[in-house]
C-alpha cells in the first residue's frame, strides 16, 4: 500500500505542470466561464465519483486534469469548518478539491493544549480530520484528493503513525484511509533523501 500511496503522488506530478497558456489560471472549479451561472465539472474519468478518490482513480483523475489543463485546488486545512468549506467551494462552483493535513493542522485539529511529544496529538488529528472527509465528501458530491503535505525528516513519525492507521483502515474497509502522502526531504543530502523515500517506497 506504501508504494500506491508514494508512487500515486511522485508519477502524477506532472499533472500540476503549468500550460501554455500561463497567464490564464485553469482549475476544475472555474473551468466555466466567469459570467457562467450554473457550475460546471471539467470531464472527470468514470472512475472518479464522489467522495475521497484513491488508488487507479486517483491516477486517472490527475491524468485527466494534465491532459485538459487545469489544476486541482489544494487547501491547507485546521478543521472541520475548513474541510467543509473546501467542500462547498467545490460543490458549488463545480470540481474536485485536493483536502491537504499539515503535521500543524493536525494537531490544531486533537487540540494544541494536548501533548505531542511523539506527534501523539497531531496523528490522532489527521487521522480524525480523514475520518470527517470520507463521512461528509458524499454529501457533498464532489471528488476529494485527501493528502498529507510537505513531512520533512523529523516529522517521520508523524507519516509513520498515518501509514500504520491507513494500513488498518484497509484491512477493515477495503480502501485507504488518504489519497496520497507527501515527502519533503529537500533538507537532506541526495543520497540520504533518495534512500529514505525509497524504504517507503518498498
Amino acid at each position: 500500500m506504501k508504494i500506491a500511496i508514494a508512487a500515486t503522488l511522485v508519477g502524477s506530478a506532472a499533472a500540476f505542470a503549468p500550460t501554455a497558456s500561463f497567464g490564464v489560471h485553469n482549475s476544475a472549479l472555474n473551468m466555466a466561464t466567469e459570467a457562467a451561472t450554473e457550475k460546471a465539472f471539467a470531464k472527470l474519468p468514470a472512475t472518479v465519483k464522489p467522495g475521497v478518490v484513491t488508488g487507479q482513480a486517483l491516477v486517472d483523475l490527475l491524468d485527466a486534469a494534465k491532459e485538459q489543463g487545469y489544476a486541482i485546488p489544494g487547501v491547507n486545512i485546521v478543521g472541520s469548518n475548513s474541510i467543509n468549506a473546501c467542500m462547498e467551494a467545490a460543490a458549488k462552483y463545480g470540481g474536485p478539491i485536493m483536502v491537504t493535513f499539515s503535521k500543524g493542522g493536525g494537531q490544531f485539529i486533537a487540540g494544541k493544549s494536548l501533548n505531542n511529544d511523539a506527534d501523539q496529538a497531531s496523528i490522532a488529528g489527521t487521522i480524525a480530520g480523514a475520518r470527517h472527509v470520507h463521512e461528509v465528501a458524499k454529501l457533498y458530491g464532489v471528488p476529494v484528493v485527501l493528502h498529507t503535505d510537505h513531512c520533512q525528516k523529523a516529522w517521520l513519525p508523524w507519516i509513520d503513525g498515518l501509514l500504520a492507521a491507513s494500513e488498518e483502515h484497509y484491512a477493515k474497509e477495503g480502501f485507504p484511509l488518504f489519497s496520497s502522502h507527501m515527502l519533503d526531504l529537500s533538507e537532506e543530502p541526495l543520497e540520504e533523501n533518495i534512500a529514505i523515500c525509497k524504504s517507503y517506497l518498498e
